[in-house]
């Protein structure tokens, strides 16, 4: 008989962020009240389902969303830091500079925008998916036919997305993720039979966000 397990791939809650930088994988960018709020409510919306293990990015934002849901599970529940959830290599091209800046500051970010992985400081589409499945497939051993929850970025969980619904590489930044959300993937076995995206809700419940089409 089959056996279905779902994992929840989520996003990490807003930082506090009050420059408007690319944080990349810089240290001093937790969670603002905004993201506390976010993450009470992936909190709350998980609380219901039968989570075995929590993986988080080792990155600061990552580690206090993660945690932060765990309060809302069970006692004593798992949480274990995983590189293969961490953010894009490419942010380090980038962290530290203001958005509006961005283009002439790191001209670059032009090219992997068009062509991601290109750039050899930059990470390939299928190298963002693949690490991001191996995390998911740890997942899936640790909490087979119940659930497990994993904390990572915008760019690898949209290349995980968009190498399941098998697009091409370069499609992968049209996809929405929000800060907050997640992506609810269940499998049948050790295969990945559907994905469904969830948006972000604060602590009292109410979705702030559209989602994606």
């Amino acid at each position: 008989m089959a056996t279905q397990t779902r994992l929840f791939l989520c996003r990490h809650a807003s930082p506090d962020n009050p420059g408007g930088v690319f944080y990349g994988h810089l240290d001093g960018f937790g969670l603002g009240s905004a993201g506390i709020a976010e993450a009470h409510g992936l909190g709350q919306m998980l609380a219901p389902e039968p989570i075995r293990v929590i993986y988080t990015s080792p990155l600061q934002r990552a580690r206090e969303t993660a945690e932060i849901v765990a309060r809302h599970l069970s006692p004593g529940l798992p949480l274990g830091v995983r590189p293969d959830l961490v953010e894009t290599r490419f942010g380090l091209y980038i962290q530290g500079i203001r958005r509006p800046e961005v283009l002439w500051r790191r001209p670059l970010f032009f090219v992997h925008y068009l062509a991601p992985g290109l750039l050899p400081a930059d990470e390939p589409v299928g190298v963002l998916a693949a690490r991001v499945g191996r995390a998911c497939a740890e997942a899936l051993a640790a909490c087979r036919g119940e659930a497990a929850a994993l904390v990572s970025h915008a760019d690898p969980i949209k290349a995980f997305w968009n190498a399941h619904l098998g697009r091409p590489e370069w499609r992968f930044h049209q996809l929405r993720v929000d800060k907050g959300c997640c992506l609810e993937l269940t499998y049948v076995d050790d295969h990945l039979d559907g994905v469904t995206y969830h948006p972000p809700r604060r602590a009292d419940g109410d979705s702030n966000v559209i989602v994606p089409v």
